[in-house]
């Protein structure tokens, strides 16, 4: 708007600097005519809100009654917020696993095409649909000693070391229409962890002389390392 503003005043000084005479009635009418523009694309803009907005209310259904949200594109059922307090890959996993929100006991993490489509669809951490805390959430893929992560300020996913957990939420997701199995826990299906002790805490040793972890964080995953022997 302000743009509009300058450029009103630019064209009027141009045609004094040219020794064309300006009329009072033509400074008003100009004025007019900007102030007019200005309302259209205002008006423009917030219509363009209300419609972002009335498109995700209708897609996601918040009305349950039970604190979760409903995908009715995807059929998939979403916690209706992510976890309150950061969390590494591991504790996302947990987290997700141990959700029993409505009474359901198969809620897990979602994958990384799950969380891709709730942001194609235009939510975002400061959306109402679904409360996200953080700016990120961990997604299901895993490579090693990382975890891929969707962020919902910036648009888009990356990986990231299992072991971080800064500003890293975890967001449970069920689909009713899943064919529930009995198998097995085998090396394909189980949670994949790096290989040894030695490996997690070198790694840990890593993320902190990099300063991507705090002292605090590199003691408290180092202690739960050595715990777990």
């Amino acid at each position: 708007m302000l743009c509009l503003y300058d450029l009103l005043v630019y064209t009027l000084a141009s045609d004094n600097r040219k020794g064309r005479e300006v009329s009072p009635d033509t400074i008003y009418n100009r004025r007019d005519i900007m102030k007019k523009i200005v309302i259209v694309f205002f008006l423009l803009f917030l219509s363009s809100c209300a419609t972002s907005n009335e498109e995700l209310t209708k897609r996601f259904i918040t009305n349950n009654g039970d604190g979760t949200v409903l995908d009715s594109e995807t059929g998939l059922v979403w916690a209706g917020s992510a976890s309150d307090n950061s969390v590494t890959w591991f504790e996302a996993v947990e987290y997700c696993e141990n959700y029993s929100a409505a009474g359901y006991q198969d809620w897990r993490m979602p994958t990384q095409g799950e969380l891709a489509a709730l942001l194609k669809a235009g939510l975002r951490k400061n959306k109402e649909v679904i409360r996200i805390n953080g700016d990120l959430i961990w997604a299901d893929e895993t490579d090693d000693t990382k975890g891929v992560y969707c962020s919902f300020r910036n648009n888009g996913c990356s990986w990231m070391e299992k072991v971080i957990s800064i500003s890293l939420c975890a967001l449970p997701v069920r689909d009713p229409n899943a064919v529930e199995t009995d198998s097995p826990a085998t090396e394909s299906n189980m949670v994949t962890h790096p290989q040894s002790t030695q490996q997690r805490l070198l790694l840990l040793d890593s993320l902190y002389k990099q300063k991507l972890i705090t002292a605090e964080e590199y003691q408290a995953k180092k202690a739960d390392v050595l715990n777990e022997l």
